[in-house]
């Protein structure tokens, strides 16, 4: 069975560009930049702010233009995965923020396999905000920059909820 697209108006672009303008700099904050091809705490070959991938060129020094650009284009494919597992976060830019810096760190197949993704796809939105901080472990290691993004990705993606969280939250 295959899902129907989704199409966002206006509206509906605002509110994920509104969710990058939020997310970013706090990936920038988290990821730190680094213009040389490094090996991150897994071993995942990276440059600038996070970015990995085959195009990395291992002894090249990127520009902080260049770091930039891959950082937005990075943000953006993370936004759409986001938004392909849970279309209704389109409606909420905070929640989509925290949801894009998270998967910006972890991938999309992890989002799409997480707790965090089913809770917000059922209507916990709170729950989904909480659960955030349990991502704090980099083969099987708590570190401190992953306690640090999580508590701030959590309290950007509680910024918005009641205790009780979404009213009519529409998952469909």
């Amino acid at each position: 069975m295959s899902k129907k697209p989704v199409v966002i108006g206006g509206a509906g672009a605002a509110m994920i560009a509104l969710a990058l303008n939020i997310s970013t700099p706090e990936i920038t904050e988290f990821e730190g930049q680094k213009n040389k091809a490094y090996r991150d705490v897994i071993g995942v070959l990276t440059v600038c702010n996070g970015h990995t991938g085959p195009d990395i060129v291992v002894d090249k020094v990127y520009t902080d233009e260049e770091c930039s650009r891959l950082t937005r284009k990075d943000a953006k494919e993370a936004a759409d995965g986001v938004l392909s597992v849970s279309p209704h976060l389109v409606w909420h830019p905070m929640q989509l923020a925290a949801a894009i810096s998270f998967t910006y760190n972890v991938g999309i197949g992890t989002y799409k396999k997480s707790t965090v993704a089913k809770l917000f796809n059922s209507g916990d939105f709170v729950g989904a905000c909480n659960f955030l901080t349990r991502y704090k472990y980099a083969r099987g290691k708590v570190y401190p920059g992953l306690v640090r993004r999580r508590q701030r990705e959590k309290e950007v993606c509680l910024s918005t909820l009641t205790p009780e969280g979404v009213k009519n939250v529409h998952t469909s």
